[in-house]
């Protein structure tokens, strides 16, 4: 009998990102073969039927030595959780798929923990083909386990909730959106990580040095860093911003609506692997203002990690513009992944 698979990750609210990914992929994996489930370790739950929402994280890791060998395809990359994954599910083929670059700051028993788990994989799954050899040369890994794929399904007109009024009202007021989000404040070795120092640089030039009527949505899905949080809000109010900022925690909206939406959407991240929300801007014809940092698609406007006054410049121009954008993005993600499944059932 086939291996069964389970899709260890988050499941939304889906205001884009690794939930939105997670969410897509089993939906489709499992409608080509039902014996792929996920796990949603998210605090939010599913209400499917072929999704399991965990409560008691420890359990699921206490269970695996005793039950049936399957493949298990991890979406996460905590090392808290590879390292209980690698000590108790050491009976079942392992897979994962890396969203970020966080693995490249580790050191210590963190990173010899990593190589371990890493060197016990059936197979690993990059975004960014720029990560490869990072990857390989800090931690030593066989490159014929290794596959780059896009880890983007495009949103479905079925997925659609319409947007919250809070959302709707303020787009209103404004002449101009522009919208992003992050997973949660980060500040690491990388600094301000999804940029929210460099986005309040770039309102204040947008409208206290060019005059620009602009509105800015910035959806979180948890808040993260309370303190450097209170700081950014403190520093917008300073320069007189605060209505023109919808600053939202953990919305149930979907993300790509609010980008929909918005004239411009911008990914001023330090650090990043790809940028789901950037590819679902730009499937609905918002142009896109991103960072540097990483492979992003041609159709995306890139400028300077940490340069604000690009940044700035940058969306000006496509503020004023009006233009719209076509993207047409990879859509066989699902079938390559089971794919990999299948060479792993062999």
């Amino acid at each position: 009998m086939d291996r069964k698979v389970e899709i260890w990750g988050v499941y939304p609210p889906p205001i884009g990102g690794i939930s939105a990914y997670c969410k897509k992929l089993t939906a489709a994996l499992h409608a080509m073969d039902q014996t792929v489930t996920m796990k949603n370790f998210a605090r939010s739950r599913s209400g499917c039927d072929y999704v399991k929402d965990v409560r008691f994280q420890f359990c699921e890791f206490l269970k695996l030595p005793f039950v049936s060998r399957r493949i298990i395809h991890v979406q996460l990359c905590n090392v808290w959780f590879l390292t209980a994954l690698y000590l108790t599910g050491w009976r079942h083929d392992i897979v994962i798929t890396l969203h970020n670059r966080k693995l490249l700051l580790l050191k210590g028993w963190k990173e010899r923990m990593v190589r371990r788990f890493l060197s016990r994989t059936r197979a690993v799954i990059f975004n960014d083909p720029q990560f490869v050899d990072l990857l390989a040369g800090k931690y030593g890994i066989d490159k014929s386990v290794m596959t780059v794929l896009p880890t983007y399904i495009p949103p479905t007109e079925s997925e659609r909730r319409g947007l919250p009024e809070e959302i709707v009202s303020f787009c209103s007021k404004h002449r101009y959106t522009i919208s992003t989000n992050a997973h949660s404040l980060i500040v690491n070795t990388w600094g301000d990580v999804y940029g929210f120092d460099q986005i309040i640089g770039m309102m204040d030039i947008l409208v206290n040095r060019k005059g620009m009527d602009v509105g800015l949505v910035f959806l979180f899905s948890i808040l993260g860093d309370k303190e450097y949080f209170d700081k950014c809000v403190e520093r917008i109010k300073s320069l007189g911003l605060e209505e023109r900022f919808l600053l939202i925690v953990g919305s149930d909206a979907n993300g790509f609506e609010v980008w929909e939406k918005s004239d411009l959407f911008v990914r001023a991240t330090n650090s990043d692997m790809e940028g789901i929300s950037i590819k679902e801007a730009l499937q609905f014809g918002t142009p896109v203002i991103a960072s540097d940092v990483c492979t992003r698609p041609a159709e995306a406007i890139l400028y300077h990690k940490g340069d604000v006054e690009e940044l700035a410049r940058k969306c000006a121009d496509a503020l004023e513009s009006g233009k719209k954008v076509e993207y047409h993005p990879q859509t066989t993600v699902p079938g390559k992944v089971m794919e990999i499944y299948n060479l792993i059932r062999r």
